[in-house]
């Protein structure tokens, strides 16, 4: 969003430059004509690497003296500020706000908001020629979110695969996701946790929207940092700093924050909330937070129930029982969520830095399957399974930013651990019929340590053009420890866990990377990098299957009961490019740019080691291990467009415009499938519900086109965002996809006492036409169809020199129905994600420079929908009309 706030806080044109040493003594060269003084500033801060707050009242319709040559950025910004009646400050090193030349006198007051420029997402989006995204926290305090997905909904080319009843976030990035595919990370901490399952999440994060700075999507392959696995891109959640609440020359400040559903519109919105105190000075600086977050059943949506279709909830055969399904609470959607952060930061000599941080979450989640009750006039909800999560994330930061263009050093060393103990219903078979098993306790704990080092290098090769170099290398390693009490049905003869052991893996990744940009009299931009990413996997894993022994028999086939165990250690490297050129054809408001990236996936520790049962309740369902997974590989391009002009329809007011075309292949993409035969078996198509990973044997292909559109003049302003997806994919795969078919074949015959004859003598071999047969469509996950279109719209006004903010958002998606009245089961994962039109308002009311009242109301019109790219199993609709409030205390 562009200067939203009193307060506009402007960025440089990377997020990386905001590192930049702000050395007083450096010399910069510029060249800026006289022009209005917020486009001046901007270009001043592409220089420079400064922080400037620009007061919306204080900038507009003012124009900047001419600056040309080369000086400090003290002597710069007084010459740009020549005959404007404007001043400046200094609120901490490289970060002014400016002010009336005659402050001393009836200054205005603009309250206690921050001036970092990575708090706002930035005009700077807008002139990077690559995709990226920023979300930042105004755009998520106007609609308080429930789950962490919903901080996601308005922007371009994201999507997030939600289960309602489940906090745990999955970022789907241009319809990749899971396992590592999009890095998603909390202040560069990779989150790693999975567990397989039915549900398409198998990789989540555990966040607290509470305590969230701000979020950058970069999409596609990354040559970087935090590129190390990624197809689809990287999601950085990054966390409240002390700095934000230390401006002025404060030793002290902070927020406390309480809202709370209002009235019986409250629909299933508790307390949630925050305290965050901050402390510092020239020696360091302490911020400690907590958060709690209680939810509860809530109401769907009812108007446009047609919608929905025919299918779900079987409509067309029980219609009064739907609409009892649709018109009662949605059942077992209660959790609590408490968190705890703290930072403490020390600021060495010799532009030296070092920080601790700590951040710990602790929530819950169920499970429940919902049934027909017996008169087939009504649904309830019956819990399937119930989790208790805790994630924990500690990390050593270090910076070294002295006054030299050559080094710009960062260094991390982290460590991520959680944990999910979950509680799961037996069998809902009859215990004489001898498929019954009892309750039993699943653990799963993914722990991850890694260290990253960078260093970014500047070199001025001419007057006009500058080359920059980023390079370093990053290690991390995840180590999966599972642990089941389940115990197997009497007739259970294939099992997906080695009995009396505990599979368990572990798989390292190390990286090196190097990214050149040349930049040439800010038209032309060049960049290439290379990584080279290794792994290694290791680990024990197996399944208990029964097989006939490689011995000759005389009758019925002597099947036995065999453990399969697997001892992995295994490792590969491989190199990945990317090249980038971005120019601006004549016209300084318009930037063209293309890029072209290879990606680099290997198995993750979970995907190819884990086994059990996909979700709590009964059923013979169970994932299976698959230790012989491949890597993939992938090949991504896109090509698009910036534009960014001031002043184009009043003076003062500006546009951002970024629209990208991408299309992105990946051989060998593992997807589930949920129909495999394991060895043993002399007949294929045996085994539906048993499902195991495998390497798509097609092309797996991602493409379309995203729009993101911002427009704000101060009063007023808009910003739109498009998602279009297109085409589909077919997934096929071995059948046995270990191998292992057999057949029996008679080789001889035999005299046995008793028999008046000779009788056949067999032996069961390899079965090889079986062994290669491939079977498609039978996938189960988010890769299934394409996600469904979706955009948002949103509309805004600004009121009392800026201190009210009033608008109205429009969420949309157009579905993707196929199989909304017509389902044929060709594929069990079906597309439900019906058509939608969302309508939403918020309000903000700065009663005081330190207090703020904000009111939401979610889905005005009351409508019945699913979030697009949802959890097409689960079936849990979305909250119906819901109206909260926000009280927010700043000091």
């Amino acid at each position: 969003m562009l200067g939203l706030t009193p307060l506009i806080a402007t960025a440089p044109v990377q997020a990386d430059a905001l590192q930049t040493s702000n050395a007083p003594s450096r010399l910069h060269r510029f060249d800026i004509p006289a022009q209005p003084l917020t486009s001046a500033l901007n270009r001043f801060i592409e220089v420079t690497g400064w922080e400037i707050g620009m007061p919306a009242v204080l900038v507009r319709d003012k124009q900047s003296s001419p600056l040309q040559g080369q000086m400090t950025a003290e002597q710069a910004l007084r010459q740009l500020l020549q005959g404007t009646d404007l001043d400046y400050r200094h609120v901490q090193e490289g970060s002014v706000l400016l002010e009336p030349a005659s402050a001393g006198q009836g200054a205005i007051d603009l309250g206690s908001i921050s001036v970092d420029g990575q708090q706002a997402s930035g005009d700077w989006v807008y002139q990077a020629p690559r995709s990226v995204n920023v979300i930042d926290r105004e755009q998520i305090n106007r609609k308080p979110p429930r789950h962490a997905a919903d901080m996601l909904e308005e922007t371009s080319g994201v999507y997030t695969a939600v289960n309602q009843r489940d906090p745990g976030l999955s970022v789907n990035i241009r319809g990749i996701q899971d396992y590592g595919r999009v890095n998603m990370n909390i202040d560069g901490m990779r989150q790693n946790f999975s567990v397989n399952g039915h549900q398409q999440r198998n990789g989540v994060m555990f966040i607290d929207p509470e305590f969230i700075r701000n979020i950058e999507i970069e999409k596609g392959t990354q040559a970087g940092m935090g590129g190390a696995g990624v197809l689809g891109g990287i999601a950085s959640f990054n966390t409240l700093q002390a700095s934000d609440f230390l401006e002025d020359g404060k030793e002290f400040g902070g927020h406390l924050r309480a809202g709370h559903g209002i009235g019986e519109l409250g629909n299933g919105t508790y307390f949630n909330g925050s305290a965050v105190f901050a402390f510092g000075n020239e020696i360091g600086d302490l911020l400690f937070g907590v958060s709690e977050r209680h939810f509860g059943d809530y109401r769907a949506g009812t108007r446009d129930r047609d919608n929905l279709g025919t299918n779900i909830r079987l409509r067309a055969f029980f219609p009064q029982a739907w609409d009892n399904w649709l018109e009662s609470e949605v059942g077992e959607m209660g959790s609590v969520t408490r968190s705890r952060l703290l930072k403490v930061g020390l600021n060495l000599p010799e532009d030296q830095r070092l920080q601790l941080s700590y951040m710990e979450i602790d929530t819950d989640s169920k499970n429940a399957w919902t049934w027909h009750a017996s008169d087939y006039q009504s649904f309830y909800y019956q819990r399937s399974q119930a989790s208790d999560i805790k994630a924990r994330n500690v990390a050593l930061d270090y910076s070294y930013t002295p006054d030299d263009d050559l080094i710009d050093l960062k260094a991390k060393l982290y460590f991520v651990t959680t944990r999910e103990d979950r509680w799961n219903a037996g069998s809902t078979a009859s215990i004489g019929s001898g498929n019954w098993y009892p309750d039993y306790d699943d653990r799963y704990q993914t722990d991850t340590w890694g260290v990253q080092l960078d260093n970014t290098s500047r070199f001025q090769l001419s007057e006009n053009g500058q080359l920059t170099a980023n390079y370093g290398s990053e290690i991390y390693q995840d180590t999966f420890r599972p642990k089941t009490n389940r115990t197997a049905a009497t007739y259970e003869t294939v099992l997906p866990y080695i009995v009396g052991a505990t599979p368990k893996g572990e798989r390292t990744m190390a990286s090196l990377f190097g990214n050149l940009q040349y930049e040439y009299d800010d038209w032309l931009t060049l960049d290439a990098g290379l990584r080279y990413d290794r792994y290694r996997l290791k680990g024990m894993t197996g399944l208990t299957v029964w097989m006939a022994p490689r011995t000759q028999y005389v009758s019925g086939t002597p099947y036995a009961p065999t453990a399969l165990v697997y001892d992995v250690d295994q490792q590969e490297g491989r190199f990945s490019p990317t090249l980038g050129i971005a120019i601006k054809p004549g016209l300084d408001w318009l930037q063209l740019y293309t890029r072209w990236g290879e990606g680099w996936r290997p198995p993750a520790v979970t995907e190819a080691f884990m086994s059990g049962r996909p979700h709590g309740g009964g059923g013979a369902e169970s994932v299976y291990p698959n230790p012989f997974l491949k890597p993939e590989r992938s090949h991504n391009w896109e090509a698009g467009f910036n534009i960014f002009k001031e002043s184009l329809l009043v003076n003062g007011d500006r546009f951002g415009a970024k629209v990208a075309y991408f299309d992105t292949r990946i051989d060998d993409f593992s997807y589930m499938d949920i129909n495999v035969d394991v060895p043993g078996l002399t007949a294929a198509n045996t085994s539906m519900g048993r499902s195991a990973y495998q390497n798509n044997l097609e092309e797996t292909r991602f493409r379309g086109v995203e729009y993101s559109l911002d427009y704000d003049a101060g009063r007023f302003y808009g910003n739109l965002s498009y998602t279009h997806m297109i085409g589909s994919n077919e997934f096929c795969s071995n059948q046995f996809y270990m191998g292992g078919a057999d057949q029996r074949v008679q080789v001889g015959t035999a005299i046995v006492p008793g028999r008046p004859r000779p009788v056949p003598v067999y032996n069961n071999v390899p079965n090889d036409v079986l062994n290669n047969f491939v079977q498609c469509g039978q996938i189960m996950g988010s890769a299934s169809y394409m996600p469904a279109d979706r955009g948002s719209l949103t509309l805004g006004m600004r009121f009392f020199d800026n201190t009210l903010d009033v608008g109205a958002r429009l969420r949309y998606s157009e579905g993707n129905g196929a199989n909304l009245d017509n389902q044929t089961y060709s594929q069990i994962d079906q597309a439900l994600w019906p058509q939608y039109e969302v309508y939403d308002l918020y309000a903000s009311y700065w009663m005081t420079s330190s207090l703020n009242l904000a009111l939401s109301m979610e889905n005005v019109t009351d409508q019945a929908y699913f979030v697009a790219m949802g959890d097409a199993n689960n079936l849990s609709l979305a909250r119906g009309r819901t109206l909260t409030g926000m009280l927010e205390y700043r000091f």
